[in-house]
């Protein structure tokens, strides 16, 4: 591994790509507020973040959030969490709205979303394969005729159609059912890394930090790993998303889902330095001896390549005792070890 490539890594993005509100948390509003705070620890110049509230479902094993206004919070200030009816980006209030008074009602200069990209490619790509047949097909005069009368009145028959669709459409008052769904790592970091974040569960009960420690390593396997890894990264500066759709347990972004395409994907592989350790901390099970096979690795590092993405393999080294006190111990016993695999290409080595 190249120094260039191990010190990103270990360094995260420069200052020069950084975006200006890289997580949710409250600024200085002046200088003036800093250079009162070297000589006392109260100054007239402080700042008080609103918490943001989410439930914890456990079936869903995901902690929602449902007021709008948190939901763009964690999303523009640091890429938390997914909407539960978008791709990635909750936008699907704006995106179906028809109501021109409505909140959701979408700027003319504001960018398409995702998904609105995604179908007009769609189009584009049916329109154009229409017209690759219709240049291939040496049809006869009568049946381009026929052929355009048909089109015409199928054309007639779907314009009529979408006159009724959107003449009912404009009665019809949207209401916002979209939710954010932060996944349980995403979650306690919120909440542990940050404090920015009070969860509840179902029955509006508030969970405490070691409540929610608890509660996530209960229904979710593998969260402490999965949870070391997570805050390692963060930590580093990187954006951390799923990586689900490349096989992988995490991808790395510089700035973020809406800058540029993600650069590692990284697999966990946890390291037991003994097995005299408590089951109930640690899963056993998770992801246990699954590098045994060399082309499960070479596998998914074709995966990555295909898609241009660099793969790290990420060795989480678990303590041989896994009980304490508190959290902030438990997490400090945990270390990280990653190394990044290149495939070797002959024809660009020479």
């Amino acid at each position: 591994m190249s120094n260039l490539i191990k010190s990103s890594l270990t360094s995260g993005p420069t200052k020069k790509s950084s975006y200006k509100v890289p997580l949710p948390l409250p600024l200085s509003p002046s200088l003036l507020s800093r250079f009162l705070s070297y000589f006392t620890p109260f100054t007239l110049f402080t700042t008080s973040t609103r918490k943001v509230k989410g439930k914890y479902d456990e079936k869903a094993q995901a902690v929602i959030i449902c007021n709008r206004e948190d939901m763009e919070k964690l999303w523009k200030e640091g890429f938390f969490g997914k909407g539960n009816l978008s791709r990635s980006e909750p936008t699907w209030f704006w995106r179906n709205s028809n109501n021109d008074n409505g909140k959701g009602k979408r700027k003319e200069k504001q960018k398409l979303a995702a998904e609105q990209i995604t179908e007009q490619r769609r189009i584009v790509r049916k329109r154009n394969k229409k017209g690759r047949v219709n240049q291939v097909q040496n049809m006869s005069k009568v049946q381009q005729i026929t052929k355009e009368e048909v089109q015409e009145k199928e054309q007639d028959e779907e314009q009529t159609i979408e006159q009724t669709l959107t003449q009912e459409e404009e009665n019809v008052l949207l209401e916002d059912i979209e939710t954010l769904m932060l996944t349980t790592q995403e979650a306690f970091f919120l909440c542990y890394g940050l404090g920015i974040l009070d969860i509840y569960d179902l029955q509006d009960n508030l969970l405490s930090v070691e409540e929610s420690w608890k509660s996530f390593q209960i229904t979710s396997s593998g969260f402490i790993i999965r949870y070391i890894v997570y805050h390692y990264f963060r930590s580093l500066g990187w954006v951390v998303r799923c990586g689900m759709k490349f096989g992988v347990d995490y991808v790395l972004y510089e700035k973020g889902p809406v800058f540029k395409h993600a650069e590692y994907a990284v697999i966990i592989l946890p390291i037991h330095t003994s097995q005299n350790f408590d089951n109930s901390q640690v899963d056993v099970d998770f992801r246990n001896n699954c590098m045994t096979s060399w082309s499960w690795m070479m596998n998914l590092n074709r995966v990555c390549v295909q898609v241009k993405k660099s793969l790290v393999l990420c060795h989480v080294i678990i303590p041989s005792t896994t009980t304490y006190p508190t959290i902030t111990e438990c997490i400090k016993e945990y270390k990280v070890r990653h190394v990044l695999v290149k495939r070797c290409i002959p024809s660009k080595l020479k």
